[in-house]
């Protein structure tokens, strides 16, 4: 079964103008990131009950001033700034901007913690993410991914080099890394027994997770990563890493992540179908 792309075509001229912004974005938020992170910093709470900090802010303040004075009319869609709608002629772009994907991992000390950039393009028939990056400061690693393409760069004492990113060949559940953000008992899922047959059938069953679990998947570390509940700014920098690198990113039901708001990640194949399969299933049958 092949699976839908949701990652749309970019041209030449796009990567050429918009990866080496995109990028500069990622260094403009982790300047204001990485003096933060082990820092003992304040942490407020949201109305959703969720974590935030002046980090967070702060990093989103700095990337949407960047897109404000280089290209006015895009559009952007920040977790906590808001948005802003895309205006001109067609095509229109919007940025999707989640600056600390992984709070809670940014306030425990944890370099799980990620930063997150989409760009997105709108011909005439709604916006659909065209490059991303998804990036971790802490450690110095960076993917960008679009339409058959991603690439991982780490940047580390002055040294970058770039490569090519793939996911790795899994065809089995029972050969399978599984990761996911918590445990589906905890307060914070909406995940359920379904999960648990998963986590009972994998090889090795982990919680590392927000977006470090789909670099995982895409850098060939893991087989599958599962989210049962996401906002749009945790996906949209998602999908064009994921199926760059040549996996395969899907709602838990099989239909678009970036609509369905939840996300299955793998390699593709069978292993997907497996895993798809055993989460449609009522939770009290295997």
């Amino acid at each position: 079964m092949d699976y839908p792309q949701f990652t749309r075509e970019s041209s030449e001229e796009e990567r050429a103008e918009f990866i080496p912004f995109l990028k500069n974005l990622g260094r403009a938020a982790a300047e204001v990131i990485i003096p933060n992170f082990l820092s003992g910093i304040h942490v407020d709470e949201k109305s959703n009950h969720t974590p935030v900090t002046k980090a967070d802010r702060g990093a989103e303040a700095a990337m949407r001033s960047m897109i404000e004075g280089a290209y006015p009319l895009h559009g952007v869609y920040g977790e906590e700034l808001g948005i802003k709608e895309a205006s001109g002629p067609f095509p229109r772009y919007r940025w999707i901007l989640d600056p600390i994907d992984g709070t809670r991992a940014f306030i425990s000390n944890s370099f799980h913690f990620g930063n997150l950039i989409a760009l997105e393009r709108d011909d005439g028939n709604g916006f659909a993410p065209v490059l991303s990056s998804v990036a971790f400061p802490a450690g110095g690693v960076r993917a960008i991914g679009w339409k058959g393409h991603a690439e991982l760069a780490r940047e580390q004492l002055g040294f970058k080099a770039e490569r090519p990113m793939h996911v790795r060949p899994c065809g089995r559940l029972e050969d399978a890394t599984l990761l996911v953000t918590s445990h589906w008992t905890t307060p914070e899922q909406v995940g359920d027994g379904r999960l648990q047959r998963l986590v009972d059938r994998a090889k090795l069953y982990r919680t590392w997770g927000d977006c470090f679990g789909y670099f995982a998947v895409a850098s060939g570390g893991a087989d599958i990563m599962i989210d049962p509940d996401l906002s749009y700014w945790d996906v949209a920098a998602l999908v064009p890493v994921v199926e760059g690198a040549g996996g395969v990113i899907t709602s838990v039901t099989g239909g678009n992540p970036l609509t369905g708001k939840s996300a299955v990640c793998t390699a593709g194949g069978a292993l997907h179908r497996e895993v798809l399969r055993l989460l449609a299933l009522p939770p009290e049958e295997k």
